[in-house]
């Protein structure tokens, strides 16, 4: 039997799906594809799949487990039992963990699939127009699987193209230096930066211009660019996009306001759907009310609850402490559970909401371009205004008088505080250098130097003789 790296993950291509709303009827191999303007759009979709799909994907909890749970924000609940969860969390984890191992594998395989679609549709005889839209939203959606890599990992394999064979040292790879990656993922997102400012109804959830900058701006960012973070930012500010802060904080948690003016780009889900929901409901549902089906598997960290105040308005829509079981009509009240995720119309099984997950959107970008432009000039006029438009939402005094460091600071905290629970907070602090010093603070005292990057995965490695482990997590 040829031994295949799971980087190289067989393609799956969806049969006869369009809309990103559709579940795929069928499976087809590659010969059967490429015929047509819907094999082109079902090629595309099946790269949007690894966002939201069913069980644990990437924005459907493997990312929660991932890196929420090894940060400061939350702690695996009393549910929570896997050992290489709680291994994750308590930061005692070894290049084995079977979650390390998933977020390379799920990541790599989605971006085979995008590598795919890039390179067969341009082939394909259709409207110009729509081709060349689809051949961007695919590398869009590269752009930001291999952001996720390297961030996580480092230097990665940059595999732009389908594997053609599956055996021998062809597909064995090596991995590629950390610029050179973010080089292919700046190039992806300026061609991305093409794509229309929106879409109608039917196509809610697809890559537009404005997401494609908004993510330019935060790989600025990370990679301390502070000019073309401010710039790229101030662009989508400014640009053609209408975004704009909800009034209410809860509407950017709410099924009847999503894809509105502040979601720039999120994984789509939908309730009673056939296990299409997004399970972070769930699993921050306690499991000790009559009636309720909940996990009980996230908790917040009491230190991120205590950094509240109480007239901040996006306290009671972070955390809640009270349900009422349908079972005998009590309120039960418990220990702070995350709150963003819950969806009235699944109130009994709330593993089926249909509340999108926000990847992008438009508070970070301003509270992003705060930070670059405070890092390039100081705290000037336009990186208040950008960070007090977040602060009035959230019922909160303007900031004003600080100093640069006492800017930056102010920012690190309200990032903090508007994204708990959106997989913001482990990027914050690997970017910022702040790992150890606050997850010390936060009780994790196992945090060392090398988590700053995860291991590659051992079997990755036992797999594929190019590929090296961390130099700090070698034996």
């Amino acid at each position: 039997m040829k031994q295949i790296t799971y980087l190289l993950s067989t393609i799956i291509l969806l049969s006869a799906c369009t809309s990103l709303d559709e579940n795929p009827p069928a499976l087809l191999t590659g010969e059967q594809f490429y015929q047509t303007e819907n094999d082109a759009k079902a090629a595309v979709n099946s790269v949007y799949t690894a966002l939201n799909a069913s069980g644990q994907t990437i924005y459907n909890s493997l990312f929660q487990i991932g890196v929420d749970i090894a940060s400061d924000d939350a702690l695996p609940g009393p549910r929570a039992r896997n050992a290489n969860v709680r291994a994750l969390a308590a930061l005692n984890y070894t290049p084995t963990n079977d979650r390390v191992e998933e977020i390379w594998k799920q990541h790599y395989a989605a971006i085979n699939r995008a590598n795919v679609a890039i390179d067969k549709i341009p082939g394909i005889d259709f409207d110009a127009t729509i081709r060349t839209r689809l051949v961007n939203e695919a590398k869009f959606l590269r752009a930001l699987y291999y952001f996720n890599l390297v961030r996580l990992y480092g230097a990665v394999p940059l595999v732009l193209h389908e594997p053609t064979t599956l055996g021998g040292d062809g597909i064995l790879v090596v991995r590629t230096p950390e610029a050179e990656v973010y080089q292919q993922i700046i190039d992806d997102l300026e061609d991305a930066s093409n794509l229309p400012p929106s879409y109608g109804a039917s196509d809610a959830g697809r890559a537009t211009g404005g997401a494609a900058k908004a993510l330019l701006a935060k790989v600025y960012l990370t990679r301390k660019d502070w000019k073309k973070a401010a710039a790229k930012a101030s662009e989508v500010i400014t640009g053609p996009y209408g975004y704009d802060l909800f009034d209410n904080f809860q509407d950017v948690f709410n099924t009847a306001t999503e894809n509105g003016k502040e979601h720039i780009f999120s994984a789509q889900f939908k309730s009673n759907s056939n296990s299409r929901g997004n399970s972070l409901a769930g699993r921050s549902t306690p499991n000790g009310v009559p009636g309720i089906n909940g996990d009980n598997a996230d908790i917040p960290n009491e230190g991120v609850y205590a950094l509240f105040r109480d007239t901040d308005k996006r306290k009671a829509v972070t955390f809640y402490t009270t349900l009422v079981s349908p079972t005998d009509n009590k309120t039960y009240t418990f220990a702070p559970q995350f709150g963003k995720y819950r969806d009235p119309a699944v109130y009994t099984n709330p593993s089926e909401s249909g509340v999108n997950f926000p990847i992008l959107r438009f508070s970070d970008v301003l509270l992003m371009y705060a930070e670059a432009v405070n890092e390039d000039v100081g705290p000037n006029t336009e990186a208040y205004n950008a960070a007090n438009r977040v602060r009035k939402r959230a019922g909160l005094p303007y900031f004003e008088n600080l100093s640069q460091s006492q800017f930056r600071d102010s920012i690190y905290l309200e990032r903090r505080l508007e994204f708990v629970y959106e997989h913001q907070r482990w990027f914050d602090l690997i970017r910022t250098g702040k790992l150890l010093t606050e997850l010390h603070r936060q009780g994790k005292p196992n945090a060392a130097q090398k988590h700053y990057l995860y291991p590659i995965p051992q079997r990755e490695i036992d797999l594929n003789k190019k590929l090296e482990q961390q130099d700090l997590w070698k034996n």
